[in-house]
């Protein structure tokens, strides 16, 4: 079967699968994407949106699954030879993406071409400009070398649309990470601005995520690491527009790459259920080699780690594959690693100076987030892939992250939420065929820890 035919089926099996679970406007008949697609959108006023963005879906799939390679024999030392960032050769190990988004891989207005040049499973390499641009707010959240923090960096893309020209300065050889419009400089993470729907939003930096950075480093980091999870700072840069409002088409975000700050062997969540193209053994089981389940038990107790946070502070990470890391010592998890702030949600008034929607009176909506960017999506993936491999019950696996949280001896409205109530999860396709696409739409999925 060729790369497209099998796009096609991969993303047909992500709607019939939402069909399952989520409330849509029709049922998922149909062989092709295509066919899905325009079945399930049925008598919705967004069924043309909705079937172009299947199909922009099942280009960008096959496009990765052209680019995807055979995993290294020595990933650790792949790594350290691939970019001076050694976490970027897992960055962009991750060839399909969000394991349950149906728009996974999907690039907005990007060609083919582009796709090639700028995204990360394609192994991109590219040049990020920096212009010194008028009236630029600067949140002082780290510490960097004068004159890096005063000008702005600029997604190569997006510097065309907006026609800026040369840079007064280049950062070269810069690669993409997983969110694509995040890149590694070595040192540094830069999240700019582009005016591309990725996934489910265009991928702007507000002027909320520009300031809150240092503010939630100073009043959340100590208790993070307490539990065993360390932030990483940020910088924001928020230039203005001509009429003096602020621009977010070209702010930009600036941390430290984890292995500046104690963690040289830092690994996406989501990479670790990555599969090998050539043999289809996930990374998580190439680290572990011939001990996966004290490895998987360890795994665990660190993944855990936000849960610990939860209970202790009510404060909920969104701490999905993408913006956690699991750092290692040698092969073995010992700590987690979180970045972008946009998606925590912190209880009011124990946060002052915190600007936009992050604080959230009510503590049970504040554990959802939680739930649904760690168990469903970010321990599910990684459980199917061991299962797979391996050919075990998951339940098997399931087990060892129910006595984790059994061990933490929660609160009892938060044990059961854990292990005994349906997990949320977005309702992600729901949510393309809403009139906001942006806005939360929640179901509810079965708990397999029920049964552990």
């Amino acid at each position: 079967m060729d790369a497209t035919a099998r796009a096609d089926a991969l993303v047909a099996d992500r709607l019939r699968a939402a069909a399952d679970r989520e409330p849509l406007p029709g049922a998922a008949h149909g062989a092709t994407a295509s066919e899905v697609a325009a079945a399930v959108s049925a008598g919705s006023p967004y069924q043309d949106r909705f079937t172009a963005e299947i199909a922009a879906a099942v280009r960008g799939t096959a496009l990765a699954l052209e680019a995807a390679r055979p995993h290294p024999a020595d990933l650790w030392a792949a790594a350290s030879a691939a970019h001076a960032d050694p976490s970027v050769w897992f960055e962009q190990a991750v060839v399909l993406g969000h394991p349950v988004h149906p728009l996974a891989r999907s690039r907005g207005a990007l060609t083919d071409d582009e796709v090639r040049a700028y995204a990360p499973e394609h192994r991109a390499r590219i040049d990020v400009g920096r212009y010194r641009l008028p009236h630029t707010a600067f949140t002082a959240g780290m510490a960097m070398p004068v004159g890096r923090a005063f000008m702005v960096p600029v997604h190569p893309w997006q510097a065309r649309r907006r026609g800026l020209g040369e840079p007064d300065g280049t950062w070269s050889g810069a690669a993409p990470l997983m969110s694509l419009r995040t890149v590694s400089i070595g040192d540094c993470h830069v999240k700019t601005a582009v005016d591309l729907q990725l996934t489910s939003a265009v991928r702007h930096v507000s002027a909320a995520a520009a300031a809150n950075g240092p503010t939630m480093i100073a009043l959340l980091g100590p208790a993070a690491r307490e539990h065993g999870v360390t932030l990483l700072a940020e910088t924001g840069h928020l230039p203005q527009t001509p009429e003096g409002e602020p621009d977010p088409g070209l702010a930009s975000i600036i941390r430290p790459a984890p292995h500046t700050v104690g963690h040289p062997r830092a690994v996406p969540l989501a990479a670790l259920a990555e599969p090998d193209p050539a043999t289809g053994r996930p990374i998580a089981a190439a680290l572990a080699g011939d001990g996966l389940d004290a490895w998987w038990a360890a795994f665990c107790t660190v993944a855990l780690a936000p849960l610990r946070l939860f209970a202790a502070t009510g404060v909920a990470l969104e701490a999905h594959g993408q913006n956690t890391l699991a750092s290692f010592t040698g092969d073995r998890p010992t700590g987690l690693v979180y970045r972008d702030f946009g998606g925590v949600r912190i209880p009011p008034g124990r946060f002052p100076g915190i600007v936009g929607d992050l604080p959230e009176p009510d503590p049970e909506a504040r554990l959802v987030k939680l739930l649904a960017a760690l168990f469903p999506t970010t321990f599910t993936a990684i459980v199917d892939a061991l299962a797979s491999w391996t050919r075990t019950d998951p339940g098997k696996w399931w087990s060892t992250v129910a006595a984790g949280v059994r061990d933490l001896g929660l609160e009892p409205w938060i044990a059961d939420a854990v292990l005994h109530a349906d997990w949320p999860v977005k309702a992600t396709t729901a949510m393309r065929l809403s009139a906001n696409p942006t806005d939360d739409i929640w179901v509810r999925v079965a708990n397999p820890l029920a049964a552990a």
